[in-house]
């Protein structure tokens, strides 16, 4: 394809070159109203955009041949139409303007047979040009990709249509009861038989709501005494036992009652899996070591923020002390310098005992 894109950009540079080129203008004609001041001041404004106009025209009508497809016209054709058209323009038009229009009529013949000659090239390099160039043996391998690609369609065709019978079939089985088949099935089965019950959605959460309510019923408005809010537990067990201790001052069986229920709601959750904290020396004993790991990570808290400040404190006195050092290694460096270059320092003299 890069080959054939150059090839074209070829002809197409060859063809605007022809177009290019100028044409020889036949031999003006002297009328005999002219006088040599008027040939000397050039064609009037009138005919000038006589021949504008005319060379307008005929620039639009190459383009619009260009423009139609080379397959509905032959060269042969275009051949036979273009002096035609010449000899009709060049009748009409001055001898200038027809010297112009034969040479763009040309020009445009030229463009047409560039352009042929270019499709055929890219419909050979397709390998749909004409077969009288094609080898036997690749004649034979297009029939057979040929064959090939039709003996896949019937294939496809084919199954398609299984797949539509197919579908037909398993509707109308499912509209159409079949009372022999279920006749039929205890027989054909071995071994054990289980039965099976289909219980609707709907009646299986109403089931589920009246066992969630009856359980409600037996346990009362207690709240179970779960989690490990220790502290909050043991407040919650205490207001029920002074509760309880009112209630028995005032009447003692209708407190053997609320208490006989709470214990019945305490075992029925026990039973369910809940853990029911309701002891209160070991709620105590909870809260303690819950207060002492508290503060045990209180404490270590506190020791790590010293630390860590500690350690802060240290690295800032290192870094402080290593610039120190640094400063003093670098003045003496520099006092060296000065020394090897025979300079007295103040130093040297305090050292010798002349300052």
């Amino acid at each position: 394809m890069e080959s054939l894109r150059a090839k074209d950009a070829y002809l197409q540079s060859l063809a605007q070159r022809i177009c290019a080129r100028p044409s020889a203008e036949p031999p003006r004609r002297t009328w005999a109203g002219k006088t040599k001041d008027s040939e000397a001041a050039g064609p009037s404004r009138k005919k000038r955009k006589k021949t504008q106009k005319k060379s307008r025209e005929q620039k639009e009508k190459a383009v619009e041949q260009e423009a139609k497809p080379l397959g509905k016209k032959s060269p042969a054709a275009s051949r036979a139409k273009k002096p035609a058209a010449a000899q009709e323009e060049g009748a009409s038009s001055t001898g200038a303007s027809a010297g112009r229009q034969t040479t763009e009529s040309e020009s445009v013949f030229a463009l047409d047979v560039l352009r042929q000659r270019l499709q055929e090239k890219i419909q050979e390099a397709r390998g749909q040009g004409s077969t009288k160039e094609l080898t036997p043996v690749a004649l034979e391998k297009r029939r057979r990709r040929k064959q090939e690609r039709e003996r896949k369609k019937r294939k496809r065709k084919d199954l398609r249509a299984k797949e539509k019978a197919a579908q037909a079939g398993k509707a109308v089985e499912s509209s159409e009861p079949a009372p022999e088949a279920s006749h039929l099935e205890p027989q054909a089965q071995t071994g054990l038989i289980f039965n099976k019950v289909e219980v609707g959605e709907e009646e299986l959460a109403d089931s589920q709501a009246q066992r969630r309510k009856k359980r409600q019923q037996v346990k009362g408005n207690l709240t179970p005494l779960t989690g490990r809010n220790y502290r909050q537990l043991l407040e919650r067990l205490q207001a029920r036992q002074t509760r309880l201790e009112e209630l028995r001052e005032r009447d003692a069986g209708q407190a053997r009652e609320l208490e006989a229920k709470m214990q019945w709601t305490n075992l029925l959750y026990k039973a369910e899996g809940v853990k029911i904290r309701d002891s209160e020396p070991r709620l105590q004993e909870a809260l303690k070591r819950k207060e002492k790991r508290r503060a045990q990570r209180a404490r270590a808290w506190e020791k790590r923020t010293v630390h860590v400040v500690e350690k802060m404190q240290q690295r800032q006195d290192k870094r402080r002390q290593n610039l120190r050092r640094k400063k003093v290694a670098k003045a003496e460096r520099r006092m060296e310098k000065a020394r090897k270059k025979g300079r007295i320092l103040p130093q040297d003299l305090e050292r010798a005992g002349l300052a």
